[in-house]
C-alpha cells in the first residue's frame, strides 16, 4: 500500500514538474497584457554554456540601474498594418526591439517582421515575405528548431534585399536566481538566435555593401508564475565591412536589483579580429588582454567548427582548412559577451 502511494506521489510530482517546463499557446500573454521589467548590466554573462537539466543560472548579484524600467507589452497590430499587413500582434520591449507576429492554428508563432531602433540609424525594420517560425507549441525542453526566412531590410526608408535563418531551442531546465533573494525553479530556458544577411544599395551612394545581423535572445519563462519571461538577455549585432561592428543590448529582470551597474546602458564588450579578412591564420583581441575567454565560431549557417574553452589573448586560430566566407566569432569574457566577424578568403 505504501509502495503504490509512493509511486502515485511520483508519477503526480513528475507530471507537475512537466507541465511547469512546458510553454504551451495558453502560457502566451494575451493582447492588452504587459509586465514591468528592470533594466540590468547589459554586459552581464549569458550563460551560453549552462545547458541541459538542473542548471542555476545565478543573476542574483547582477547589477542594476536604480529603478530604471521597461515595460513590456503585447498590442493590437493595427498601427502597423502598413508594414505588416498581416500581423494580429505586437510585442514591444522598449529600447531593443517590436515584434510583429500572429498565431497559427495555436501550434506555431509566426514573426512577420521586426522594427530596431539603432543609435547611428534611426529605424531599422525587416520585412519577412516567406515568415519566420518563432515559437512551436508546446515548447518542452529539448525542443529544436530551424526556420529559413527572407524579405527586406529597411534602412532609412529604403528596402534591401534580406534573407536568413533562425534557431530556437529549449536548452535547459533549472534554478533562476535573482535579486532579493527571489529563486524560481522549474524554469525553462528558450535560446532564440538568428542570422541575417543584407545586401545593401542606398541611393546616393555609389558603393554597394552588405550587413551581417545577428540577434541572440534568452528568455527564462515559467508558465503559472507569469506570461512574460522572468529575465531576458538580448543582444543585436550588425557587422559591416565598412563601418565594422556595433549593435545594441538589453538585459532585463523581473527583480530589480539592489546592486549598482558599472557600465552604461547598451554597452557592448569590444573584440577585435586581425588580420580581417584573412587567407588563413587569424588572432583575436580580447576586451581583457590578461584574461583567458570561450571562443566559438561558427558559420553563418549556425555550424560550430572551432571551439576553445580557455583562449588566450592573440592565440593563432587556423583557418586554412575552411572554405572563403563569413563567419561569426562568439566570445565570453567574465562578465562580458561580444560577436564580430571574420572574413576568410
Amino acid at each position: 500500500m505504501n509502495k503504490t502511494i509512493f509511486s502515485i506521489a511520483a508519477l503526480m510530482s513528475a507530471t507537475m514538474s512537466f507541465y511547469a517546463q512546458t510553454w504551451g499557446f495558453n502560457n502566451e500573454p494575451e493582447e492588452g497584457a504587459n509586465a514591468t521589467m528592470y533594466l540590468v548590466d547589459t554586459t552581464s554573462i549569458n550563460y551560453s554554456n549552462l545547458t541541459g537539466s538542473n542548471q542555476t543560472w545565478n543573476y542574483a548579484q547582477i547589477g542594476g540601474y536604480p529603478d530604471n524600467t521597461r515595460t513590456l507589452t503585447v498590442t493590437n497590430a493595427e498601427t502597423y498594418q502598413d508594414v505588416f499587413p498581416n500581423a494580429t500582434h505586437l510585442l514591444t520591449i522598449p529600447g531593443f526591439m517590436t515584434t510583429a507576429y500572429n498565431y497559427e492554428a495555436n501550434n506555431d508563432k509566426i514573426a512577420h517582421g521586426y522594427e530596431f531602433d539603432i543609435d547611428g540609424l534611426g529605424i531599422v525594420q525587416f520585412i519577412f515575405d516567406d515568415r519566420q517560425k518563432m515559437l512551436q507549441f508546446p515548447m518542452n525542453f529539448q525542443t529544436s528548431f530551424e526556420d529559413n526566412l527572407s524579405g527586406s531590410f529597411m534602412l532609412f526608408d529604403e528596402p534591401n534585399d534580406a534573407e536568413g535563418s533562425t534557431w530556437v531551442t529549449a536548452d535547459g531546465i533549472g534554478t533562476l536566481m535573482l535579486a532579493n533573494g527571489v529563486s524560481h525553479s522549474d524554469v525553462l530556458r528558450i535560446h532564440t538566435q538568428d542570422t541575417i544577411y543584407a545586401e545593401i544599395l542606398l541611393s546616393g551612394v555609389p558603393i554597394p555593401t552588405s550587413a551581417t545581423i545577428i540577434r541572440q535572445q534568452y528568455d527564462y519563462v515559467k508558465p503559472g508564475v507569469s506570461n512574460f519571461p522572468l529575465f531576458i538577455h538580448a543582444t543585436l549585432t550588425v557587422l559591416n565591412p565598412l563601418i565594422g561592428q556595433f549593435g545594441i543590448g538589453v538585459v532585463l529582470s523581473s527583480e530589480n536589483p539592489t546592486a549598482f551597474a558599472n557600465t552604461p546602458e547598451n554597452t557592448l564588450a569590444d573584440l577585435k579580429v586581425f588580420p580581417n579578412p584573412s587567407s588563413g591564420l587569424v588572432q583575436l583581441q580580447l576586451p581583457s588582454a590578461n584574461e583567458s575567454a570561450q571562443v566559438t565560431i561558427t558559420n553563418l549557417a549556425g555550424s560550430v567548427f572551432y571551439e576553445n574553452m580557455d583562449y588566450n589573448n592573440n592565440e593563432n586560430i587556423d583557418l586554412n582548412n575552411q572554405p572563403a566566407g563569413v563567419y561569426l566569432v562568439t566570445i565570453q569574457q567574465k562578465d562580458k559577451t561580444s560577436v564580430s566577424k571574420i572574413v576568410k578568403k
